[in-house]
């Protein structure tokens, strides 16, 4: 059982010993009483998802439903445009809360307190976006603006508690400080302004953390943990798509013409799903650590961005095609399933190429990081191909054929019926591919390499019975 799947289960007993430990290993540096110092340390150890993480992560995702309930209202180009700029702002609040606990723990009181305090502007947020702007703007905004000063102080007092700020902390504080005074000065700005603002102090969010990440001046976020909450979210967002599909099924005849549009979408949900963790989803993250170099990791988290977006906007045309089946399907359904299924294949594609990019292309950090023979030879395969995978083909191929579909005059049943087709199909060959055996086999490898060098416990009988792997060197990560 690697890494992250253990965790998913309740973690290894080490991470499971109590506050005291949570607390000593939160802060990323050691004290002289014993206490873990640096990034490289906390690297070693165990990080667990936490219960109030998942609680955060739902109540998150809640307003993420009601944004694309607000869309579903009005499927119009004003609307999705308010709903995309809705739906980033909410993405990056979840993204600072995650990253906050990834690099910095999440046993800290300065995460449990600062978390909890989050959600109460969290909710105001999930009770604002159903309204129109001119309405519900100045309200979205003072809100967001608390949530990301409770942010800023969780970031100062964490800073205090380990001796300060570091460089690229001390920007990020400024520029997520400047960020939450835009957005509440957006409250008293109406009209097309408003949305500019919010759009400036993304910007300046945006901007200062790819600049200071990208100089390495903070410690990467734990490799473990983050990627196990991001996957984490992405079962919780195809749950509430789940949950929108059975809404809409409930409220038609139980005939089976009325029921086949949801049992079609059902089908194209666990297709998607199967993609995803089919797919070395976590090798990214895995390769940046090595590296300590934090530009793939980012992209890989970005990639998230738009992926989830789909999923929110795919929710809302199946339940048009549910709720509104006729002889033709609409124009709205056609345009939002066949633009958001093909979104989720692009951005599976680009997760695809994040993966086998590193491998790839000859990289001496990495190289002299990889040290289990297995990996090596796993990953010689991938230096001598050249040109795109059978899976990226077969998405990009794909999203091409749900493209299409829109220019159709079709059905809402053959529409689905056709969408779910191609889903199956691209999972199918993507199955098929033998890049994605051995990327799952590196994935798997370095996985069990993190966790013998986090000190986990309780191997599965395979483990046991082959020699232990070598696993990887330490990760350095780098410290301003």
């Amino acid at each position: 059982m690697t890494a992250q799947a253990r965790k998913l289960r309740g973690g290894s007993s080490q991470a499971a010993g109590g506050q005291a430990e949570d607390e000593r290993v939160a802060g990323g540096h050691r004290q002289e009483g014993g206490e873990v110092q640096g990034g490289q340390d906390r690297q070693a150890t165990e990080q667990p998802v936490s219960w109030l993480e998942l609680f955060f992560d739902l109540v998150f995702v809640t307003a993420f439903d009601r944004l694309a309930q607000r869309l579903l209202a009005h499927p119009d180009l004003p609307t999705f445009g308010v709903f995309a700029l809705m739906f980033v702002a909410l993405w990056w609040a979840w993204l600072g809360n995650t990253s906050f606990a990834a690099r910095y723990g999440n046993g800290c009181r300065a995460y449990r307190w600062g978390t909890l305090a989050q959600m109460v502007p969290l909710a105001a947020l999930a009770v604002s976006v159903r309204g129109d702007l001119s309405d519900v703007g100045a309200f979205f905004a003072l809100a967001y603006a608390a949530g990301r000063a409770i942010l800023v102080v969780m970031l100062i007092i964490n800073g205090r508690q380990n001796g300060g700020l570091s460089g690229g902390d001390r920007t990020v504080v400024m520029g997520f400080t400047a960020g939450a005074l835009l957005w509440a000065a957006s409250a008293w700005v109406g009209g097309t302004g408003q949305p500019l603002l919010w759009g400036l102090a993304l910007a300046i969010d945006i901007c200062c953390t790819l600049v200071v990440d990208r100089r390495a001046e903070r410690d990467l976020p734990h490799q473990g943990h983050f990627p196990e909450r991001v996957g984490l979210l992405f079962i919780v967002f195809l749950g509430a798509v789940v949950t929108e599909l059975i809404r809409g099924a409930a409220e038609q005849r139980l005939l089976p013409a009325e029921q086949l549009p949801a049992v079609f979408s059902l089908m194209s949900i666990m297709a998607i799903w199967r993609l995803y963790f089919d797919e070395a989803h976590t090798l990214p993250a895995l390769l940046a650590g090595l590296t300590g170099r934090a530009g793939t990791l980012l992209a890989w988290a970005y990639v998230h961005l738009p992926l989830t977006m789909a999923l929110s906007v795919l929710s809302v045309g199946f339940g048009l095609g549910i709720a509104e089946e006729g002889a033709e399907a609409n124009r709205e359904e056609r345009l939002l399933v066949s633009l958001s299924l093909a979104a989720v294949f692009v951005s599976l594609t680009l997760m695809r190429y994040l993966s086998t990019r590193p491998l790839q292309a000859p990289e001496p950090s990495l190289d002299a990081r990889i040290t289990d023979p297995e990996i090596v030879r796993a990953a010689a395969p991938l230096r001598q191909r050249r040109g795109p995978s059978r899976s990226s083909l077969a998405r990009l191929g794909g999203a091409a054929l749900v493209l299409a579909l829109m220019a159709l005059p079709i059905g809402t049943l053959l529409f689905e019926a056709s969408c779910t087709v191609i889903t199956l199909a691209v999972t199918y060959l993507s199955w098929r591919d033998p890049v994605r055996l051995q990327l799952n086999k590196i994935e798997e490898r370095l996985s069990d390499g993190f966790e013998q060098q986090a000190g986990g416990e309780g191997e599965d009988s395979r483990s046991e019975q082959r020699e232990q792997p070598k696993g990887t060197r330490p990760i350095e990560q780098p410290h301003s």
